[in-house]
């Protein structure tokens, strides 16, 4: 039994001195664009989705001209 606690109490001590994980950061910019009277997130890389709020519906915009229609 003393030697299955020396054994854990190495591995964990072995494994506390591991380097830290090293994790890419990507940066994404979003950007606020309203299409036809809804309020859109467009990310850098031109994917849009809508902007929606806690209960899930998307916020709107006021607009003098419509698009697409």
């Amino acid at each position: 039994m003393m030697k299955i606690l020396l054994i854990l109490t190495a591995l964990l001590g072995l494994t506390a001195c591991s380097e830290p994980v090293q994790i890419d950061k990507q940066t994404t910019m979003y950007s606020e664009i309203c299409i036809d009277g809804v309020v859109y997130l467009r990310s850098s890389n031109g994917n849009i989705t809508p902007k929606i709020n806690a209960e899930f519906y998307p916020y709107t915009c006021v607009l003098k001209e419509k698009h697409n229609g």
